[in-house]
């Protein structure tokens, strides 16, 4: 007989916050990079290209004792209906004992380990002095990157959104303005954003674009980028050129060149495996980050199971009461 816990977004957001999920992910990083933590094949279908479709990411973190995977699904179409376009679970099972510690839904997850991983890359490969920072998409995940950028730039002013929508990128920016009071926050369309690219000092990307829509020549020497969007093979944001001209960092190599923002650098023989370097050799203190000030910066955060799993479990180990427990046979 064991308990297994079972977590739902209410509750998870009870326990964890942001700063949690940075630390935990980091980690998670650490772990993979140095050869503790490993992923399993990813499973994708598309039962309707860019409408509906499905994920299964899975892994395990022997450093840590557990092992794991999230199944995430995805439907545009949801929230006509009052649904959540993106849903999931998230199961966490022990090791030593291979019995599962507990379930957790997985969406208020899959926000903030996003956000955490672009902190983390703003972190570690940003300039220490940048104050401007500009996010293409205004959605959901826009927000969670707006916070971890909070987090992560002690010297940060101003962010501007862009989206294809305007008028949903200035409503991002006065919805989260009265959060963020040290910060001035200003949404944009996208027939502004080589102009204001011209003065920003870390870029995040987080659409499902599957073409590019960032240029080369629009970014400044200096520059960090935090390509989050392309986690997919044919997802798409950055120019290739770009790509190719970048110190380029991830979460996982092997995902980068496949289905992240490398893909088509790396397809297009501008970009070679060896000079891409994971981020958790970074944090392990393994390799260095960016070699100057002048250089271009680009974290393709392709999304790794183990950000999911590390905060799961995290939220299950801080629970308390704040969890439902069912007695498994």
């Amino acid at each position: 007989m064991y308990e297994l816990k079972i977590m739902d977004a209410k509750q998870f957001r009870s326990v964890i916050n942001m700063n949690d999920v940075i630390t935990s992910v980091e980690k998670a990083y650490y772990l993979y990079s140095t050869g503790k933590a490993g992923l399993f094949p990813v499973i994708v279908h598309d039962f309707e290209q860019g409408k509906n479709d499905m994920d299964i990411k899975s892994g395990h973190l022997e450093g840590a004792g557990f092992y794991g995977l999230k199944i995430l699904g995805f439907n545009q179409e949801n929230p006509k209906s009052g649904r959540a376009a993106l849903s999931g679970l998230i199961v966490i099972m022990d090791i030593k004992t291979q019995q599962p510690i507990g379930i957790v839904d997985a969406s208020l997850v899959t926000f903030m380990r996003t956000g955490a991983a672009g902190a983390i890359g703003a972190k570690h490969l940003a300039r220490k002095d940048a104050k401007t920072a500009s996010i293409v998409g205004a959605g959901t995940q826009g927000r969670a990157q707006l916070m971890g950028l909070s987090l992560a730039l002690p010297h940060l002013k101003t962010v501007h959104f862009f989206d294809i929508n305007h008028d949903a990128a200035k409503k991002i920016a006065a919805e989260e303005q009265p959060n963020y009071p040290q910060l001035s926050l200003h949404g944009h369309g996208m027939e502004q954003i080589e102009c204001v690219l011209s003065q920003t000092d870390v870029l995040v990307t987080c659409t499902p674009s599957r073409r590019s829509y960032i240029k080369n020549e629009w970014i400044r020497p200096g520059t960090h980028i935090n390509a989050i969007g392309a986690d997919m093979t044919g997802k798409q944001e950055l120019e290739p050129l770009l790509v190719s001209r970048a110190e380029v960092f991830t979460d996982s190599i092997v995902q980068s060149i496949a289905k992240g923002e490398c893909q088509w650098a790396y397809s297009g023989k501008m970009l070679e495996q060896e000079n891409i370097t994971e981020i958790g050799n970074i944090v392990a203190g393994i390799k260095k980050g960016r070699t100057s000030k002048e250089a271009v910066t680009v974290f393709d955060a392709t999304g790794i199971a183990l950000q999911d799993l590390i905060t799961a479990k995290l939220a299950l180990d801080k629970s308390g009461d704040h969890c439902s427990i069912i007695q498994m046979n």
